[in-house]
């Protein structure tokens, strides 16, 4: 193997880029913006802090799962 062969192969593989947290914020802020004014808006901010927290956990499990089998 060549150094950079082995250089690479050592690297620390970097997180796709992912809407997730920007949408998590959204979702927080929404939830706190709610409970001072309409109750449909805290629904509505849970609506989206349910679905990011989900995009954001199976973007994690999807790379992990493709850096395990690429062993």
């Amino acid at each position: 193997m060549s150094e950079s062969q082995v250089a690479k192969s050592h690297e620390a593989p970097t997180p796709q880029p992912s809407y997730a947290p920007a949408a998590m914020a959204l979702g927080i802020m929404m939830l706190l913006w709610g409970i001072t004014t309409m109750w449909i808006m805290s629904l509505a901010g849970l609506g989206v802090m349910t679905w990011s927290l989900w995009m954001w956990i199976n973007s994690i499990r999807l790379d992990w799962n493709k850096e395990n089998i690429g062993e």
